[in-house]
């Protein structure tokens, strides 16, 4: 007897749709889709539309409401009063809420909370429009995409290193996400969706005002970091700048390259072989820019060897050569991630009260450290993870120290590393993935 076939979840319906749009854009280019917005409050579009927002978590928008209190309430109930605003179109996003998060530099990263009713409804919109402009987005974009990593980008840097690059431009915007026009980003968006309510709803979005120190703003540019659709809405601007350095020939197939673009989101990276060729592509790429209403930030954009090395999405690139003398590219934490880490750990370790049990401190520390480590992982990270272990174990053992009043050289005979380790401690070191070239035969 053959078993009956199991009912489609909702993401098995959505990926259904997002794939049948995918290819009805690809097909034709130049199409324009006015029929979205009765796909945006189906009930399985919603349901998965919630279910990766309520995964996220994220703080509380402007009306005060956590994921914690929303599965209280119920979020099928939820969902199906959301439904009904949305299909008697009276739904009208809230004020955006201003939050800050720390930066290495020491500078405050500001970020725009969206409540969890209008994350929800972005995210519906993303799905149904994302495919759309994935059909239109080019290969050398690597950031917020379907499928597409940060550790793809990696590999495609090393792979036009081998092939060559020896200079690097490294290209900063300033301030992008807050200076994105949104009148010439709306009409980006019209190329593709005609639908009134889509394009009424992203409008909605760029305009909401931003709550902070109890008084709404409001902004002709720019469209928040913080928001569920933004990043989309970043890569379908900076696309022109991709399809353009595509059309001037720029950039061709892999076996036979001028200056490689490899964009992640606002970050990008020019691949050339030699500085003349970087000098001219970065003219180019301030030309490109500047037409979209940005600016280049000079004070962090520079020409470097591949040799001297550079940074790239936490990555230090250089050329080198392994004991052998064989050459291969060398990659590993920059000194900013390594920063970034070690404050990460300091904060975790000192967040904990005294009275608490060391097992919840190392509970609390190691998502951070596995996410870390799985990063890293297939790099020639060796030396860094071990002085990511160390630190750990130094803020550790300093912590328990002061708990229990001890000396700081009575700290390594009473809590020797094997200690944190049996508690269950991430160790990263012997984790990395990476194998030396081999010796040329």
């Amino acid at each position: 007897m053959i078993a009956p076939k199991a009912k489609p979840t909702s993401k098995e319906k959505v990926q259904v749709l997002q794939g049948t749009l995918y290819r009805a854009a690809k097909a034709n280019p130049r199409r324009t889709f006015g029929v979205l917005y009765d796909k945006v409050y189906r009930w399985d579009i919603l349901l998965e539309a919630a279910r990766r927002v309520l995964s996220n978590k994220g703080g509380p928008g402007v009306d005060g409401q956590t994921v914690e209190a929303l599965r209280i309430y119920g979020v099928e109930r939820f969902l199906l009063e959301l439904q009904e605003e949305l299909r008697s179109k009276a739904y009208h996003p809230k004020a955006i809420r201003r939050a800050y998060i720390p930066k290495a530099s020491g500078k405050p990263r500001p970020l725009g909370i969206p409540t969890l009713k209008d994350r929800i409804v972005q995210m519906a919109v993303k799905l149904v429009i994302e495919p759309l402009f994935e059909a239109d987005f080019q290969m050398n974009s690597f950031g917020f995409r379907p499928n597409k990593s940060a550790h793809d980008a990696r590999d495609i840097i090393k792979y036009f290193i081998k092939g060559g690059a020896k200079w690097v431009l490294d290209v900063d915007l300033k301030n992008y996400f807050d200076s994105i026009p949104q009148d010439k980003l709306l009409d980006m968006v019209r190329r593709k969706v005609s639908d009134v309510w889509v394009l009424r709803f992203i409008r909605w979005w760029l305009e909401a005002g931003i709550l902070e120190n109890g008084e709404i703003r409001t902004s002709l540019a720019g469209t928040p970091q913080g928001g569920v659709i933004s990043p989309l809405l970043a890569n379908i601007y900076l696309n022109w700048v991709d399809q353009s350095w595509y059309r001037s020939g720029f950039q061709t197939r892999r076996d036979e390259w001028e200056g490689v673009l490899i964009r992640y989101a606002d970050d990008m990276v020019v691949l050339c072989k030699n500085e003349e060729a970087a000098k001219f592509y970065k003219e180019k790429l301030v030309n490109f820019v500047t037409c979209l209403g940005l600016q280049i930030n000079e004070e962090k954009t520079g020409i470097v060897r591949v040799a001297a090395g550079f940074n790239f999405l936490g990555f230090h690139f250089r050329e080198a050569k392994s004991w052998q003398g064989n050459p291969f590219v060398l990659t590993l934490p920059s000194p900013k991630a390594m920063t970034t880490a070690r404050a990460k750990i300091k904060q975790i370790v000192r967040s904990h009260l005294l009275s608490e049990v060391v097992a919840n401190v190392i509970g609390d520390l190691n998502p951070l450290l596995k996410g870390w480590g799985n990063y890293f992982a297939k790099t020639n990270a060796a030396m860094s993870f071990g002085k990511i272990d160390r630190y750990s174990l130094s803020q550790l053992r300093l912590w328990m120290r002061r708990k229990h009043h001890r000396k700081w050289s009575q700290s390594h005979r009473e809590w020797p590393a094997s200690l944190f380790y049996k508690l269950g401690l991430c160790r990263l070191g012997g984790t990395t993935t990476y194998h030396r070239p081999q010796r040329k035969s």
